[in-house]
């Protein structure tokens, strides 16, 4: 396939996608260190993001690339009506809000030091980025979000009928 005919935003979404869900096996998502001068001990750890609620957010991030991919690749395979665009921005913005969650929510002790470390804040960029791009996706693509305040036929839902006025000779 000729990638100059893929649109430059589903490219960047494919792309940042699949830096993202590369960076999710490096252990240095978070980062742990101890250093204590009294005591001489120097010890550092770090874990992926397939850890924790950070799982869900990197699974979601991976069903969004997936959407796009499917979009890009084999758009015959989408039922009509489906906003993938919107399924897949709404994916990628929920797993990176929860990927940067986690990352700020470990609990160090006493004496040390927990936070992101190189490949969480590499993360933070590239999950951030295919949000953006599916985000201008989406807005591209023509896609309407859905109208959950109107029945589907342009009209208010019908109220209550009122009652008849009563029958009877007019009043003097």
């Amino acid at each position: 396939m000729d990638l100059s005919k893929i649109n430059p935003l589903n490219l960047g979404a494919l792309v940042a996608g699949g830096l993202t869900i590369i960076l999710s096996f490096i252990p240095s998502y978070v980062t742990a260190s101890i250093d204590s001068d009294i005591a001489g001990v120097n010890f550092s750890s770090g874990t992926s993001a397939w850890d924790s609620f950070a799982v869900l957010g990197v699974l979601l991030l991976v069903a969004a690339t997936a959407a796009i991919a499917v979009k890009v690749f084999a758009p015959q395979v989408i039922p009509a009506g489906v906003p993938i665009n919107l399924a897949a921005a709404g994916a990628a913005g929920l797993g990176t809000l929860l990927l940067i969650l986690r990352a700020f929510t470990y609990s160090g002790g006493f004496g040390v030091d927990v936070g992101p470390g190189w490949s969480g804040y590499a993360i933070f960029i590239t999950s951030i980025a295919l949000t953006v791009f599916a985000a201008l996706g989406f807005k591209d693509s023509g896609e309407k979000l859905p109208d959950f305040n109107n029945n589907g036929g342009g009209q208010p839902p019908a109220g209550p009928t009122p009652p008849a006025p009563p029958a009877g000779p007019p009043a003097p």
